[in-house]
């Protein structure tokens, strides 16, 4: 070779590697490359796969995965430090313990004992909301005999702070431990032939207690049904239904102001839970005893066999006496404002005592029979009894009531 010849060899080898690597630019070569890609994340899937799908190749819970996925590296750290069943407990603890770390929560979501912005943030429903979802530490209670509220349905819920319990005091009483939350959200079927067709939600009641003092609230619920938010003023709005028999409904429903919440649940000075005692919790409600519920699962301590609490009667069954349906009545929609201690008779006088234990002559039923006929019966403002909570007369009741007043005067 002359020595022009070799003064020639570095121009053409670096031509040379110049056009082998604008090829190999232009030439997926990922299928021959392919052991020799990673995994940052952990989660079974190559960062190159993760980027051409848009997924963080960072992230070991994305994308996400069913509770049956198992390719993931169980000794990769970050998919270790991962929550990718977002339940308080990363992957490695959920291993150590046996879990499956996509599926089975272990940890529970626990209530926000505080009065937020939203319903949402207290976390007692799940994500979508207007489905009334349940949270792990919420409960469903009912009451033996029905509150008339315009025949909307109530959902009545319970959530106690974590290991905490109720306390059964003897006789009528239940005592909460502070941080409980009590909730009744008002709602109506779309249709009550068919309730898969939806509800609308209307108000979600709130009490909260606080060192040992009962506060209530109020949550509106928005129009797309997504949220309720905190809201003291009364609202008033048509609410339209389909009920049992075809039959269209339309109603004005009254949203109480907190003043008005305050009225009904003051007792002594002091605000208090209407619904939730012992006697209105003793009957079988979705298929099981609440109080018995309620021991069997540690909620309740104290409390002797169901057997032997009272229970409030319901006054819609035509089965039991009538004296006993038509105390019921009055206890459950008047009594927490018509007895001792209870915002009437602590501005009027003890006129009316109407709690279910009360003896015929201590209530004044009979003396009063004429106002009490008349005050339900009527529709005139500020007289029309019950004052809270209603809008319009409730027939079913009327009739009830006004039956037992005639019994009395034979």
């Amino acid at each position: 070779m002359n020595k022009t010849e070799s003064s020639k060899l570095p121009f053409i080898l670096m031509l040379v590697i110049l056009l082998v690597g604008i090829h190999s630019c232009n030439t997926d070569y990922s299928g021959d490359f392919e052991d020799y890609d990673i995994d940052t994340d952990g989660d079974g899937i190559f960062d190159s796969e993760e980027v051409i799908n848009g997924t963080d190749k960072n992230n070991p819970c994305d994308p996400p995965h069913t509770s049956e996925y198992s390719s993931f590296n169980s000794s990769n750290f970050i998919w270790l430090a991962g929550d990718c069943d977002n339940d308080g407990l990363n992957n490695e603890d959920e291993l150590s313990a046996g879990n499956n770390p996509y599926g089975n929560p272990t940890v529970k979501v626990y209530a926000v004992p505080e009065f937020l912005p939203r319903l949402s943030e207290l976390k007692l429903f799940k994500d979508n909301m207007s489905d009334l979802q349940l949270n792990d530490n919420v409960f469903e209670y009912g009451m033996s005999t029905p509150l008339f509220t315009d025949y909307s349905y109530k959902l009545r819920v319970v959530a106690l702070p974590e290991d905490k319990q109720i306390t059964y005091k003897g006789g009528n009483l239940l005592d909460f431990p502070d941080n409980t939350i009590l909730a009744k959200t008002f709602y109506y079927l779309k249709d009550e032939r068919d309730p898969s067709l939806g509800k609308k939600c209307i108000e979600t009641r709130v009490l909260i207690k606080k060192k040992g003092q009962w506060l209530v609230r109020n949550y509106f619920w928005n129009e797309d049904q997504t949220d309720a938010v905190l809201d003291d003023d009364a609202h008033n709005l048509q609410v339209d239904w389909v009920d049992s028999l075809g039959i269209s409904k339309t109603i004005d429903y009254v949203v109480p102001s907190n003043t008005m919440c305050i009225q009904c649940h003051e007792l002594n000075g002091k605000i208090i839970p209407i619904g939730p005692k012992a006697r209105a919790m003793n009957f079988e409600h979705r298929g099981q005893n609440i109080l018995q519920f309620f021991k069997d699962n540690n909620m309740l301590v104290g409390a002797p066999d169901v057997s032997e609490i009272p229970v409030l009667p319901d006054w819609s069954d035509t089965n039991l006496p009538l004296e006993e349906r038509a105390r019921a009545y009055l206890d459950v929609n008047c009594a927490h404002c018509h007895q001792k201690g209870g915002s009437y008779n602590r501005d009027f006088g003890d006129k009316f005592t109407f709690t279910f234990e009360s003896s015929l002559e201590e209530s004044n039923i009979y003396l009063e029979r004429t106002q009490i006929t008349d005050r339900m019966g009527t529709q005139i403002p500020g007289y029309f009894m019950p004052l809270v909570g209603t809008s319009i007369k409730h027939t079913e009741g009327i009739d009830l009531i006004n039956e037992y007043l005639n019994s009395l005067e034979h």
